[in-house]
């Protein structure tokens, strides 16, 4: 299976085009492309700012409404996370990296000037947030206007029409109050039957066919204040993928929402996450295994928020396993923590688990005992300090009956 990260994406669009999705509503997917579409007027290449440029740099907290789309369906939501903003030397250039909330992540960065004598910022639209050089297309922006229109039968019509008049986005800046707003969007994310949302805003939408990927409105940037430790809300576990074959991808979906457990928003650059598996098991990512495709020079056990890979996306991780064989890596479900380290003090998340498979019929006869202990024998019967590879976990209980599982670390 071919696997495209939202930076590995692709080609040019005429902004006036119009796209139409019959889609399968309540469903996720995140911005990837299994395969390569039709281009239109796909270019030699795009050019995207990857490193921050050079100026000051100021962190703002995202605020406003979105709608992301798929082939899958669509989902709605209020933005959370960081925008970084630069401003050149020069006075008047402003970078911005990941404008659109969902594609927080992608760490690209789009230019802009500052106009009115520095009472706005004006971004040209056109410029590419992602791109694939090898299927040429991507993810553009675009302004335009969205329907979602309910079928029935968990079916949505989702329209998306852009606007050829449009050639730029433009945010104003209050100095007072330290915000950023764009001007010109609107929208709600509850409409009544049958739109169920419908909205006009900055979008990403698709370069090959002009289909909306994601779309912004009424979005208001605040500069962030000192970043402090918080206790980070409990992610959320969508969907475990089992490829079925040791030659396949098996993936992990969940979701990040960039708030703490009293709902301030939180700087993505303190965040990571760890996965783990049945009796609080960590998953480590091996550098043998998966160094070499996702850019890492050592085994990793705490994922940075945003990590780009050829297995890494944003709301998505792929593993070289399945469970279907004679070495599985976990027996009944999958989980996934999250840690939020600022100056030293470290706050954790629940551990979220899914069940994929259903528990033994040995965790409800232990249920409700203490455990006294754990230990850990190799497949020749000798006692581990710790698992490594393929394990025999032996847990003792109070009163001293003990259980086995087999482990994989």
């Amino acid at each position: 299976m071919k696997k495209l990260t939202l930076l590995l994406l692709s080609a040019v669009i005429a902004l006036s085009a119009s796209a139409i999705v019959k889609s399968a509503g309540q469903g996720y997917r995140p911005l990837d492309k299994m395969k390569p579409s039709t281009k239109v007027q796909a270019p030699s290449r795009v050019d995207i700012i990857t490193e921050q440029p050079e100026g000051t740099v100021v962190n703002y907290l995202r605020g406003g409404e979105y709608l992301f789309s798929s082939l899958y369906g669509y989902d709605t939501g209020y933005q959370t996370g960081r925008v970084r903003v630069v401003y050149a030397d020069d006075g008047h250039t402003v970078y911005i990296q990941d404008i659109l909330c969902y594609g927080e992540g992608t760490g690209t960065w789009v230019v802009g000037e500052l106009t009115d004598g520095g009472s706005t910022i004006s971004v040209p639209l056109g410029q590419y947030i992602a791109y694939n050089e090898e299927f040429e297309y991507g993810v553009v922006l675009a302004w335009g206007s969205t329907e979602v229109i309910d079928l029935g039968d968990e079916f949505y019509w989702i329209e998306f029409t852009a606007d050829e008049r449009a050639t730029e986005v433009t945010y104003a800046i209050d100095d007072e109050t330290g915000t950023i707003t764009m001007l010109g969007g609107d929208g709600s994310v509850d409409n009544p039957y049958p739109y169920n949302a419908a909205a006009t805003g900055l979008a990403g939408i698709w370069s090959d066919d002009g289909s909306l990927a994601t779309i912004e409105w009424k979005s208001e940037w605040t500069m962030m204040g000192e970043t402090t430790p918080a206790v980070p809300a409990n992610p959320e576990v969508i969907e475990f993928y089992d490829c079925g074959t040791e030659e396949g991808y098996t993936r992990f979906d969940f979701n990040i929402n960039l708030v703490d457990v009293d709902g301030n928003a939180l700087n993505s650059d303190y965040l990571t996450y760890s996965i783990f598996t049945d009796d609080d098991q960590l998953f480590t990512f091996d550098y043998a295994t998966y160094g070499q495709n996702n850019g890492f020079d050592a085994d990793m056990t705490e994922i940075p928020y945003g990590f780009n890979g050829w297995d890494f996306y944003l709301r998505r991780v792929y593993f070289y396993r399945t469970n279907m064989g004679d070495n599985p890596f976990f027996s009944w479900r999958i989980g996934i923590q999250l840690t939020y380290t600022v100056d030293d003090v470290v706050n954790k998340s629940d551990i979220v688990y899914l069940e994929v498979y259903p528990h033994t019929g040995i965790d409800e006869v232990n249920a409700g005992k203490t455990v006294t202990g754990v230990s850990y024998y190799n497949m020749a019967g000798q006692q581990m300090a710790q698992p490594n590879g393929l394990t025999i976990q032996v847990t003792t209980y109070s009163d001293g009956t003990t259980s086995t599982a087999k482990v994989v670390k």
